[in-house]
Parts: C-alpha cells; structure tokens; sequence
C-alpha cells in the first residue's frame, strides 16, 4: 500500500509539473513513456478534454508513432466526436496498416454512425488469423455494434463468450452486467458469474455482477455477501462499497449499512456524498445528533450539496425544531429546484408551524414535481382533510388521477366519503381497494380514525385478509 501510495502522488507530482510548464508555455521535449502515464492519468479521471490538448502536444512531437494517434481517435471517439475520430484513424493507418487496434476503434465508430454493414465488415476482416486474445476484442467490438443496433441479446451473447475466454478483462467484465441489464437476462447472468466465479473465485467483478444479478431477481442477503465479496478481495473498488452499503440501506439494515459507508468515507474520502449516506443511516438509526454533525461536515465540506440541506431538514424535522428545518429545506430546494421530496418536507414543515398558505403552495409544488408518485397527493389529500376541506380533497385526487393510480388514493377517497357522511360510496370504494390490494386499508384510518371502530369495516378486513 505505501509503495502505491507513492507512485500515486508521483504521478499527481508529474501530472502538476506538466500542467504548470504548460501554462507557462515552457513544455519543451518531453519523453513519451511521460505522456503515456500523463494520458493514462487523465483517461482514468475522465478528464477527456484535457487529455486531447495533451496528445496533441504528443502527436506534435512525435508525428510517427501511431500509437498517440490510436489514443486521440479513442478519446475522439469516447467524446462523442465520431468524424474527427474517423479522420484520424485515416492518418494512423498510413502510419500502421496493420495495427489491429484502429480496426478495433473504427469498428466502434462505425457502429455509432449505423453504418453497420461496414462496422460487422471490419469484425470479419478481424476474424482472419485472430488469437485467443484477440477474440475477446473481436467479441466486446461486436458488442458495441449489437448494443447501437438495439439487439441487446446479441450484445450479451458476444459478452458472456467474451468474459468465458477470459475473465480478467475489465471492459468485458463491466460491459457483460450492462447488456444483461439491457436485455433483462438476469438469471442468465447470475448463471455465468457462478461459474467464473467457479473458476476464478478472486475475481472482484464476477462477485460484483454477481450481486448486482442477486438483486435484480430480489435474492438481496445473497446480493449483500456478493457485493461484499467484491470489496473485500479489492479494497480499492469503490463501486462494490457503495452498491453494497446502498442494498443494505434499502433493505434497512442501518447498521450494516453505514459501517461500510464509514470504512468507504475512511478509505475514498473525505467525501460529501459518503458523510450525507452517514447522516441518513444515524438518523433511521434515531441517533439524530450523530446525523447532524456528519450532515453538517458534509456542508462544510461542500456548501452546494442540496440532499445535504434535505436531509439537516429531516432531522431538524424529527426534533419538531420546525423553523429550522424550513430554513434547511429552502436552501436545499434553492440549490435543486426539481426534487419533490424536498418540496414535500418544506410543507409538512410549514403545516406544522400553522403556515397553511405555504404549506398548500408546496404541496402543490411537490404534486406539479412528481406527479407520477401517489405519495405527494396523498400527502396533499390528508393535510387537505385535517383541514376540513372535503371538497377540496376530492378534487385533488380526481386531479392525481390525470397522472397516476394508486390503491393508497383509493382508501383515501373512501375515508372522505366517510368523513361527509356518504357510507354508501365510502363501502364501494374500500371494497374497490381491498380488492385490489388488501394490505393498505390503514391510509383511510389517517383521515378517518373512527373507521378503525366501525364495525361493517373491520367485518369486510376480516373477509379479505382471512
């Protein structure tokens, strides 16, 4: 670990020298194996548009090495900029006709331009005498082809022949989970990583898609193991913390949740994102003081983070500290003007402090977000109904019915009807619900508490739940 950590900061050091001397406009020669790493560097940290001005640089000093030029159509091509890939590829070709890699990249150009008879042409001329290695490329270029072609099965197909030959190939690897996302072959995934895992039990990434398979077919303690597995054979892979720590957390398991989000913020951080899943495990875990200051560093460390804001709300809403909360919620709905949740804490927020002009303003905000979600006009319906407002109630769910449906909207509107005395329609409708769902009658208690004693309710509970 320490000898990693100095090449790290080695390369950091290298990377800044560069970046000075070339602000400076003093580069000067500059050996290739130093753009190699240099390039290296900035492709692994996405910094696509800095890493061209370098090869640039590179090209212009060493004019005849194709491989710079092999680079630049790849960054060309990853930045979406397909022509100018193809222009260069042209140029590296007279340099190397025989360089399998510019086939392997124009393949892939090909292929986002639909010219997808030329693009399975070039895979065919690359069959020709290929290796065993060679057909692990062959395959994952013939998968970019199947993927822009929309054939998500025959994109998976060429993957999981791919990562058979060989496992330790990392684009195969992570590419293999995504065309089973895409074409919904989860078992079949599943399937595939047990027997790699099989063979190869280290392999970090075959635990890890394996665990995410678990998850797509609601196996989620086995997701859990997996996902863990993948972290514990590669502390350094950041994705298997998380994707564990978040299965954990939708799951509930708090405390297994945020020892991994602890150990991730120790290993990967400081980190804002990290420290707000910290707060929001204290605070499901009701340890509301620890959840404010872990969301508060997260502030300190980064003033923009709006779920960071939220989540202060929440907890200042839990200590009924409502003024408070009001002011969390606003800063956080001013840096993220789009998310109804923080819309919806502002409203009960202001409901609570009697504010009732600004609590409807924002629930309607909150409906107008996410209308599609059942819970914001719910919400809105049962503030509405504490208020007395019946009339008002109903005609926010005839409204919700133009975007959603949902059985909780049901049992909503039979407890109105309840509540102004039409029992006849309240029956039909909480019958209509336990019909279709029987397990969410209790949302018309919410509105209408004196349903729980009557006794024609809990006869037709009794009939649909026995």
């Amino acid at each position: 670990m320490e000898n990693k950590i100095k090449r790290d900061l080695a390369l950091i050091n290298l990377v800044s020298d560069f970046e000075s001397k070339y602000e400076q406009g003093e580069l000067g020669y500059i050996e290739e194996k130093i753009y190699f790493q240099i390039l290296e560097f900035y492709e692994d940290e996405y910094l696509l548009e800095k890493a061209l001005e370098v090869v640039d640089h590179a090209i212009d000093q060493y004019e005849y090495r194709s491989e710079f030029y092999i680079i630049k159509a790849r960054l060309l091509l990853n930045t979406n900029k397909v022509n100018e890939c193809l222009a260069v590829l042209e140029k590296a070709e007279t340099i190397a006709p025989y360089e399998r890699e510019i086939a392997f990249i124009k393949a892939r150009a090909c292929a986002i331009k639909k010219d997808f008879q030329m693009a399975h042409h070039i895979i065919e001329d690359l069959r020709i005498g290929a290796t065993k290695s060679d057909m692990v490329d062959i395959l994952i270029a013939e998968s970019f082809i199947s993927e822009h072609m929309k054939d998500y099965n025959a994109m998976y197909d060429s993957l999981a022949e791919a990562v058979q030959i060989d496992s330790s190939n990392e684009e195969a690897m992570e590419r293999v989970w995504i065309s089973a996302e895409l074409s919904r072959r989860y078992e079949d995934s599943v399937a595939l990583h047990k027997t790699i895992i099989d063979r190869d039990p280290y392999n970090y990434q075959a635990w890890y898609n394996l665990g995410h398979g678990y998850n797509c077919i609601w196996e989620y303690d086995k997701a859990i193991e997996a996902l863990e597995y993948s972290f514990i054979i590669n502390p350094q892979f950041e994705s298997g913390y998380l994707d564990c720590a978040d299965t954990c957390l939708q799951l509930k398991y708090f405390s297994r949740a945020l020892d991994i989000y602890i150990e991730a913020n120790k290993k990967f951080g400081p980190n804002s994102e990290l420290m707000v899943n910290i707060a929001q495990c204290y605070m499901y875990l009701e340890r509301l003081s620890l959840a404010k200051q872990w969301v508060l560093k997260s502030i300190k460390l980064d003033g923009y983070n709006d779920e960071a804001y939220f989540l202060l709300g929440e907890c200042y809403a839990k200590e009924n500290v409502w003024f408070n909360a009001i002011n969390a919620y606003q800063k956080a709905i001013q840096l993220e003007d789009r998310r109804e949740e923080y819309y919806l804490g502002l409203a009960k927020a202001f409901w609570a402090v009697e504010d009732y002009n600004k609590a409807t303003i924002n629930f309607q905000m909150a409906t107008q977000t996410g209308p599609e979600e059942t819970l914001y006009w719910r919400e809105y319906v049962i503030f509405l109904t504490k208020l007395g407002l019946y009339d008002e109630a109903l005609q926010i769910l005839d409204e919700a019915e133009d975007y959603t449906y949902g059985v909780d909207l049901i049992f909503c509107r039979a407890a109105i009807y309840f509540m102004i005395e039409d029992r006849e329609e309240a029956i039909t409708l909480f019958e209509e619900g336990l019909l279709e769902d029987n397990s969410q009658y209790e949302y018309s208690y919410i509105i209408a508490p004196e349903m729980k004693l009557d006794k024609e309710f809990n006869s037709m509970i009794r009939y649909f739940t026995e």
